[in-house]
């Protein structure tokens, strides 16, 4: 048997719900390298009956391979890296868990202080995975990697993705993209280093220093947030002095005629394109008065204007406009954003749904 005390591997352990005796046999695993049940059992004192239901235990934590090739079975302690990884993805797991029964109780806390690079991610990754409508994601290139999963699932379910690399590297690694459709809608490369901002439809995101997620991370630290008046705060910092300075790498083709659209800055960032394209459009709008709340209905009305800055040349006249203009009876009005963050304040109506169609 193995020394309890002064002995942080085994503290460690049993905080991870092995017993001792589990811990014993794991050990003689791990100093044999590869061991038959019955080497093991002697090198752990225990019998050989034992060891085979504790192996069993191991192999399902990651910490153990299985080899019933052999005869007899061999065990095979696994690599440090691929154990330390499976006990990560739990610990993943279990934070998603808790935090999803959180928010169902009292709901999160508005702002996070996250010191940790992995805890950063972590709330990134977390945010894009909840995102309905929309993601605004600038990060160093050298975290693209990290976060290409979470942003393909993201596209896969129509999430519209607006990515900015930064960094030295950011151009090479969005020339590295075979498909750049996979991950993003629209694309931008900025060899600068400004903050790092990730917000998830207008609502929730980090937003921090550029260093925390890249290069040698010291006192740096990010907020993590989940409030919308603060999300609509960030996106505002983003789409004025971050967003303009990219290079666009990629532009996804616009939605195919007719879609319809239930986020305005969607179906405004759709419409710009296909205007650019040359097509005239119309829409159906469902939307609300700002000044009463009254909603109404306008039937194949025709797109005079679209004001926005997110795609191709700026049409907006201050960063943060993005609307639709529409003409009745020879009258113009302008429709904007009602489904998060801030509500229009320029615009006399605010969306709720809109049918783009050609004219």
């Amino acid at each position: 048997m193995f020394p309890m005390s002064g002995d942080p591997l085994r503290k460690h352990l049993i905080a991870f719900g092995l017993s001792p005796t589990e811990i014993d046999v794991y050990r003689a695993i791990l100093r044999a390298g590869s061991a038959t049940t019955g080497e093991i059992a002697d090198a752990a004192g225990v019998s050989q009956g034992y060891v085979y239901e504790v192996v069993e235990t191991l192999a399902d934590r990651g910490f153990v391979a299985v080899d019933e090739s052999t005869s007899p079975t061999t065990i095979r302690a696994r690599e440090p890296e691929a154990a330390i990884d499976g006990l990560t993805g739990r610990i993943d797991d279990l934070e998603s868990a808790i935090e999803a029964e959180y928010a169902g109780g009292a709901g999160r806390a508005e702002f996070e202080v996250v010191h940790s690079r992995a805890t950063v991610r972590r709330r990134a990754r977390s945010a894009i995975e909840t995102a309905d409508h929309e993601a605004f994601v600038v990060v160093p290139a050298s975290e693209f990697e990290h976060l290409a999963g979470a942003l393909a699932d993201a596209v896969d379910r129509g999430v519209f993705v607006y990515c900015l690399l930064l960094g030295p590297d950011a151009a090479e690694t969005a020339d590295g993209l075979a498909e750049a459709d996979r991950y993003a809608n629209v694309l931008r490369v900025w060899e600068a280093t400004p903050p790092v901002f990730v917000i998830a439809d207008e609502r929730t995101g980090v937003m921090g220093s550029y260093d925390v997620l890249s290069g040698r991370h010291g006192e740096e630290y990010a907020l993590a947030f989940a409030q919308p008046e603060v999300a609509s705060g960030f996106y505002g910092n983003l789409i004025s002095n971050v967003w303009p300075m990219g290079e666009t790498v990629f532009r996804s083709e616009p939605d195919p005629l007719p879609s319809r659209y239930d986020h305005l800055r969607t179906a405004v960032t759709n419409a710009a394109l296909h205007r650019e394209a040359g097509r005239e459009l119309a829409a159906d709008l469902l939307v609300e008065r700002t000044d009463s709340g009254g909603r109404e209905r306008f039937e194949d009305v025709s797109i005079v204007d679209v004001r926005q800055s997110l795609v191709g040349d700026p049409t907006a006249e201050f960063p943060m406009e993005n609307s639709l203009v529409f003409e009745v009876d020879g009258q113009r009005y302008a429709v904007g954003n009602g489904g998060g963050g801030i509500d229009p304040f320029l615009e006399p109506y605010a969306a709720r749904e809109v049918r783009l169609r050609e004219r």
